[in-house]
């Protein structure tokens, strides 16, 4: 049956739920000001789900080679063709139930190739928990979600085969965030490239193309990855940012967006260069979830998903250049401040990469006032202890051998060109950038001019990576999205700590696919910002911070420079930052909505080790204080290792959920929530995972983000005797930190909000609102503005006070909502501009 050609018996779209940006809002059909507050689902997109999970703490086989259990279930064939209505009745089913046969049960000891039989159908949940994750998302009062796809999820089994059960599984957990009312933007999610590099994104065989092994990562420094580090070997904090620089991510990055300028020779099919060849292949795989939203139709023929639901698309998450742009290959670039661990320059890079020695590689650890240099090692790939015996002799490369390219090709399908370079040797250095006898660099500035002319005599320009690679990308996405869903709002990500292109002078004449001036048209603003001095120490002291947005912006000369000092500065700091953020978006990309697609915190922000259940050191025969650096310094969730490799865990006891929330971090959560709110902005927080827990927190590289844990969950459910929990909310069980991100806020405003404030410890609520004999919400008395009041701060108006400038307002108390209504005779009652008319609530605690 042809999924496409069948209806969904589903309610009509409805008009009326459709919001598109409009100043510096997003509005609704009744032209009420929307502001959006919603979360990232989930964290655990970043891996797969079956035939085991393999989060980024689970070491050994299971990472390049997952191994199955005896007996264990394999999720069923990735490309059987799912016929999302078998059932009959459009309703959302666990789609791995449905084809599971007898051949889904690998004999003992089978293994499990990394990139074929693997699916992320479950993430971020499996349709049976649907209900309770979305319904618990309502009742905390977020109405968008920032929904996490990784190119992985879609076409990890080689290029150009999709993963069609994912495909129609994401549709039917879609279907699911219809029935609470959520808004969605699709992420395309990435982190330093891949999985196999430390991150998450692009699938494994993207590395085979280029002609990198990831087996050899570890040896040659081309990533660090949590996986692939040994049992007894710290994770030092924050690291996989590094992987930024090093060889891995930053070739692959390159050759994405500037392959036809620096890697000639990488040709496929008669000419195709691999910029074009990764570039078509991502394209193509968001072409393919977007058509499959498409075709979710009702029996009328219309679309029940495409605004109504998904609100548009994200032009990519945190995009790098790689090593685009660097003019010196001998030296640590500035633009390379996340330093921790060992940090070679790019030429110790392609050094590593070819097996050779090098010695004196400068290394890192993060301190309170951010990066400090502690040393230099001398590292031999053919020395570490991943490397097997055998190869003693070989040099231990990171880029595949003969033998071993070949087989790729074979299994993939590439279609190299005869000029493409050599296999087992340097890339880079073919192309003329290095010399791998000599060990020289023999062009500075090649990847930031690219190769010069034979004979020439003059310099080639200087590559300009954000308008003549980043953003033609990002008008790609763009085009090949809007010409299945015209209507899609495009959620526009820069580069990190890079200000957004200057677009408003765009005068290229519109043919209205997105790839021209019309980038602009029905285009929100979606950069991510963090406190990042707390995110990457996980410490907060309150008289001190880091203003990182000032120093990548050239406000301060140097890090030292960028220190800010006094309670009430560091307080303000963040807010101070998304006003410069959304005024360079004013400035370069006209009046529009600023949405925060990530912003957060560590919940284990400044706990001692001895808070950290499950966080024990790693046996040593030096003893732990010789042994282990200062807690904060170390990756917490190092933990007792069990023979396969895996993270073991006491399970006897779940400590209580409130020891794992300190003082530092409420103090730090309160700075970035008020300036959020102190600026209007739209944010989706980062993030809601189901599967954390106290132990390796989100699952992913030591982060521990989620609003939501299954530990607490479990805290909540069995402390039926304490009167704290007895009086949660069902719905509350498994929340963090609820009483300061669950915070009231205006979700449909007639007019416009001036400015919203909440002090969560005195429980009180101000909002002003202005409003103009222009608005037609206001001239109509059966539009009023709607204001989420979670329960957990006010209960009801039977113990709460609300005072209102004009007009009258009614409460909610089960869908937690103060709905108001203006006066339309003011005579007087309210203050009155040239800008229109100023009115203002207040809702506290007390009668």
């Amino acid at each position: 049956m042809d999924s496409a050609s069948e209806p969904f018996p589903d309610p009509k779209p409805n008009p009326r739920l459709r919001v598109v940006p409009r100043d510096t809002f997003l509005r609704d059909v009744n032209n009420r000001a929307c502001l959006l507050r919603g979360v990232n689902l989930s964290g655990s997109c970043k891996f797969p789900k079956y035939p085991v999970a393999v989060p980024s703490h689970v070491r050994g086989d299971a990472f390049l080679r997952s191994r199955v259990e005896p007996g264990t279930r394999m999720h069923s064939n990735v490309n059987s063709n799912v016929d999302v209505h078998a059932n009959g009745n459009g309703s959302a089913n666990n789609s791995h139930e449905h084809a599971i046969e007898s051949s889904d049960f690998l004999p003992p000891n089978a293994t499990v190739d990394s990139d074929e039989r693997i699916s992320f159908v479950g993430r971020p949940f499996e349709l049976d928990e649907a209900d309770e994750h979305l319904a618990r998302l309502r009742h905390w009062g977020f109405r968008i979600v920032r929904w996490v796809v990784t190119w992985e999820a879609i076409e990890h089994q080689g290029p150009g085969i999709y993963d069609q059960e994912f495909l129609e599984y994401t549709v039917k957990a879609l279907l699911k965030a219809k029935e609470y009312e959520f808004k969605v933007m699709i992420d395309f999610h990435q982190d330093v490239w891949s999985r196999f590099s430390g991150g998450s994104g692009a699938p494994l065989w993207t590395f085979y193309a280029a002609g990198l092994d990831p087996r050899h990562f570890a040896a040659t420094g081309a990533a660090v990855v949590h996986n692939t580090l040994q049992p007894n070997e710290l994770m030092p904090r924050m690291v996989w940012l590094t992987n930024y620089y090093k060889l891995a991510c930053a070739t692959m990055f390159t050759l994405f967006y500037a392959g036809g300028i620096l890697a000639s020779q990488c040709t496929f099919n008669n000419g195709v260069n691999i910029q074009e060849y990764l570039q078509s292949h991502f394209l193509n795989t968001i072409k393919t979830l977007v058509e499959k939203i498409h075709e979710c139709k009702d029996s009328d023929g219309n679309n029940v998903l495409e605004d109504t639901v998904v609100l548009g698309y994200d032009s990519w998450n945190e995009p790098s250049c790689g090593w685009i742009g660097l003019e010196r290959l001998d030296v640590l670039p500035e633009q390379h401040d996340m330093r921790q661990g060992d940090m070679p320059t790019p030429m110790q890079s392609l050094m590593l990469g070819e097996g050779q020695v090098v010695k004196d590689i400068a290394t890192y650890r993060l301190e309170l006032v951010g990066p400090v240099k502690s040393g230099s090692r001398n590292v031999d790939p053919s020395a570490h202890v991943s490397v097997s015996s055998s190869s003693t002799g070989t040099p231990v490369k990171a880029w595949l051998s003969p033998n071993d390219r070949q087989l790729a090709d074979r299994k993939y399908g590439f279609q190299r060109d005869p000029g493409f370079p050599k296999a087992g040797e340097c890339l880079w250095a073919q192309h003329g950038v290095w010399s791998v006898h000599d060990r020289k660099v023999l062009q500075q500035d090649y990847f930031a001019r690219g190769p010069w002319k034979t004979g020439s005599q003059s310099k080639p320009p200087l590559i300009q990576w954000v308008p003549d690679q980043w953003l033609p990308f990002a008008k790609r996405v763009t085009q090949i999205v809007r010409k299945i869903h015209p209507t899609a709002i495009l959620f526009l990500e820069p580069p990190v700590y890079v200000p957004p292109p200057t677009l408003v002078q765009d005068s290229a004449e519109k043919t209205g696919d997105g790839s021209d001036g019309t980038l602009l048209d029905n285009m929100v603003y979606a950069p991510h910002h963090y406190d990042d001095l707390v995110l990457l120490t996980k410490r907060y002291l309150g008289w001190v911070n880091i203003d990182l947005l000032g120093l990548s912006r050239g406000r301060h000369k140097t890090l030292a420079g960028s220190v800010i000092l006094g309670k009430k500065a560091t307080k303000n700091l963040f807010g101070n930052q998304i006003q410069e953020i959304q005024k360079e978006c004013y400035e370069r990309l006209g009046t529009r909505p600023v949405l925060i697609g990530e912003t957060g915190l560590h919940f284990d922000v400044g706990l001692g080790a001895s808070q950290q259940a499950g966080n024990r050191s790693i046996p040593s025969d030096k003893g732990d204080d010789e042994k282990q650096p200062k807690s904060w310094f170390k990756f917490p969730w190092a933990g007792k290792r069990s023979e396969e490799g895996k993270g073991a865990r006491d399970t006897d006891q779940i400590p209580r959920a409130d020891l794992y929330i300190s003082n530092e971090f409420q103090h730090a959560f309160d700075n970035i929530l008020d300036g959020l709110d102190r600026t209007l902005a739209h944010y989706t927080l980062w993030n809601y995972t189901i599967e954390n827990d106290v132990q390796y927190g989100d699952g992913w590289n030591g982060e521990n983000l989620s609003l939501y844990s299954a530990d607490t969950k479990k805290y909540h459910r069995d402390q039926t005797s304490d009167p704290t929990v007895r009086a949660l909310h069902p719905l509350d069980h498994g929340g963090r930190a609820i009483e300061q991100f669950c915070r009231p806020y205006p979700i449909a405003t007639v007019g416009q909000p001036i400015d919203i404030s909440f002090d969560r410890h005195s429980k009180v609520f101000k909002m002003r609102t202005r409003t103009n004999s222009s608005d037609t919400a206001w001239t109509k008395r059966t539009i009023k503005t709607e204001i989420y009041v979670p329960r957990v701060h006010f209960s009801g108006p039977e113990h709460c006070c609300v005072k209102v400038s004009d007009g009258t307002w009614e409460w909610d108390v089960e869908q937690q909502l103060v709905v108001w209504e203006y006066n339309q005779d003011l005579d007087g009652a309210v203050s009155e501009s040239k800008s229109g008319h100023d009115h203002w609530i207040e809702i506290l605690k007390g009668r």
